[in-house]
């Protein structure tokens, strides 16, 4: 795993993937903003095409999450949708949540609060974590 700036304050998000046979989980952490959203949407892509149960993406450790942000997140889900995988958003905090509920999406997607609400649930002893730079 290779560690980045990315809990500085308007550091770049942070994402790390974490691979099972029962789900993908992609973690984003710190802010997701137009510096982040390009490279996010490209491991989004690449994990739809692998095809897995379930495809989590994991926001909750975001501070930030800007409208390009948010189309990202849109977007995995339906593309996921369109592929057959179950796609869940694990969200709690405001950040993420408050847009979601005012432009409706939170009607749209499956939101969880807690990576352990999310189905699947990961078996650590399987997991191979990997970060993307």
């Amino acid at each position: 795993m290779r560690e980045t700036l990315a809990y500085l304050p308007g550091a770049p998000a942070r994402i790390v993937i974490t691979a099972t046979a029962e789900e993908t989980v992609v973690a984003v952490s710190a802010e997701l903003d137009r510096r982040s959203t390009e490279r996010l949407h490209g491991v989004l892509a690449d994990e739809t095409e692998l095809r897995p149960p379930v495809l989590v993406l994991d926001v909750s450790g975001l501070t930030f999450c800007s409208v390009s942000g948010l189309e990202v997140l849109t977007e995995a889900a339906r593309a996921a949708d369109a592929a057959g995988i179950a796609f869940v958003l694990v969200a709690a905090q405001r950040a993420v949540l408050r847009p979601l509920r005012v432009l409706g999406l939170d009607r749209q997607l499956r939101i969880v609060e807690r990576l352990a609400d999310a189905a699947g649930g990961s078996s650590a002893a399987r997991t191979l974590p990997a970060e993307v730079g």
